[in-house]
């Protein structure tokens, strides 16, 4: 049923098209159908990055943080203020944002969320949405509400006569590919990326076995918010940004781990590429479809839920 289910929702982009009368199927149609999509795969590995740690926080804590997406607004202003104030090339930078994010998801775990968590759902929602409330007005506050870019290999790379990429879409693919590989891995292989994982199945047995629980909580944030920030960065050097931005993020990342089953690490991977390629489908063969996009993140997320609820790769529950 859910694979019936995503063959209509690729399809319904091409049927609106050929309604619309906005696909050709002609060789240069194709081309820069080919081009979208390439585009479209590249900006879902940034989405997979950041939509993995909002599914890590899920994951472990059974928290929903509806604050994740101004995280990602932050970790954008973050790289434009390292390059603009500073001078600091935006990849560079995130030798410099990322163990900040890291430091910010700690404390903000340690002060507000270790208190409540195993609790009510609700709560830990509406302080999160508190939180994230208070950062975009302190953002606002320092830097207006205007949108900023960062002016970043704005070229493109000619794959052939018709199909491009854009550099910053490539560059950003890969840096987000790596840093994912690279939290995939220590999640796998490393002492505490065990203790992670074993806290994320139960938390009880994982607490008599020795193993910290509310150390791995504030470590497991401090994770998720190096993982928004660096959305955040490569993601401004690609699309401006202002402080409300983060509320569209927060839609996409949710939406991602909805797709990809909620604590799923891979299926936040997956879902992250699913979701930026229906975007870019969207975009490119429904009339107005830039203004559309959104209604991707929504159409996607309310009928996996209908129809899968725990999404591709999320676990059974009773």
């Amino acid at each position: 049923m859910l694979g019936a289910f995503l063959a209509v929702a690729y399809a319904l982009p091409f049927a609106v098209g050929i309604y619309t009368e906005s696909v050709f199927f002609d060789l240069q149609w194709l081309a820069d159908f080919t081009t979208v999509l390439l585009n479209g795969f590249m900006q879902g590995g940034v989405y997979a990055m950041f939509g993995a740690g909002l599914t890590l926080i899920f994951g472990v804590m059974r928290i929903i943080n509806v604050a994740h997406g101004e995280t990602v607004m932050l970790g954008a202003y973050m790289t434009w203020s390292a390059f603009f104030g500073l001078g600091v090339d935006p990849l560079l930078a995130l030798f410099l944002t990322l163990p900040l994010a890291f430091v910010w998801g700690w404390f903000v775990q340690k002060v507000l969320l270790n208190a409540v968590v195993g609790g009510p759902e609700l709560t830990p929602l509406l302080m999160t949405f508190g939180l994230g409330l208070v950062m975009i007005h302190v953002v606002e506050a320092i830097f207006t509400t205007d949108f900023r870019t960062i002016p970043y290999l704005p070229d493109a790379l000619r794959l052939s006569e018709n199909i491009s990429v854009g550099r910053n879409r490539l560059i950003s693919f890969v840096m987000a590919t790596v840093i994912s590989c690279g939290v995939y891995i220590f999640l796998k292989k490393h002492r505490i990326g065990k203790a992670i994982r074993a806290t994320a199945q139960n938390a009880d047995v994982a607490m008599v076995c020795g193993i910290n629980i509310f150390h791995i909580y504030m470590i497991t944030s401090g994770l998720a918010a190096a993982l928004a920030v660096a959305g955040g960065a490569l993601v401004s050097i690609q699309f401006g940004f202002n402080p409300e931005t983060g509320i569209f993020y927060t839609l996409q990342a949710f939406a991602i781990i909805v797709l990809g089953g909620r604590g799923n690490f891979i299926g936040a991977m997956i879902g992250g590429v699913m979701l930026a390629v229906m975007e870019s489908m969207i975009s490119f063969m429904v009339p107005n479809g830039t203004a559309m996009v959104e209604l991707a993140a929504y159409g996607l997320m309310i009928f996996v839920l209908l129809i899968r609820p725990r999404g591709l790769l999320g676990e059974k529950t009773d």
